[in-house]
């Protein structure tokens, strides 16, 4: 079916390589490439299993019966996955659990240097008058504070320390 296979392996290998590069810039998420990457292996298989119509033609024996069963039980395990992986990621996203406290390493899936960093936070601010908007990018918590005589820089990043909770 497929003439040049290493080549459009080669292809598919460099698209997830590329897509989990750009998981680790800021505002991307590689959660959201292996969920989909996940998804996608185990709906093929739920989808897109067919029978190896050339074991019918070259060997009447009971090879095509086992590739059958053998399809059969991976369309059957895959589909519980996905539904299993669907139905706890979908509770678990609208009670607001945040996976990264019960998981050390897992920020590190997300970063690229420095804001992999522990301890490293990032925050987004503008000034209106006195009025300053603060959002911690880490968190995305934001708040609204007047200044004060005090260098506006430096307010700015105690505010950033104060909203990222560090």
């Amino acid at each position: 079916m497929h003439t040049h296979k290493f080549d459009e392996m080669l292809i598919l290998v460099v698209i997830i390589v590329l897509d989990l590069a750009l998981g680790t810039f800021p505002l991307g998420s590689n959660f959201s490439n292996i969920g989909g990457f996940t998804s996608g292996f185990l709906l093929g298989f739920v989808i897109l299993t067919r029978r190896q119509h050339h074991w019918l033609n070259l060997n009447k024996s009971n090879t095509s019966q086992k590739q059958e069963s053998y399809q059969y039980a991976l369309r059957i395990i895959s589909f519980v996955l996905l539904s299993v992986g669907l139905v706890d990621g979908g509770v678990l996203f609208f009670k607001g659990v945040d996976l990264n406290d019960y998981c050390s390493w897992c920020h590190y899936i997300t970063c690229a240097p420095p804001s992999c960093k522990p301890g490293y936070i990032s925050c987004e601010d503008y000034q209106i008058g006195n009025k300053l908007n603060v959002t911690c990018l880490n968190n995305g918590r934001s708040g609204v504070f007047s200044l004060s005589n005090r260098n506006p820089d430096e307010q700015a990043e105690e505010l950033c320390y104060r909203l990222c909770g560090k």
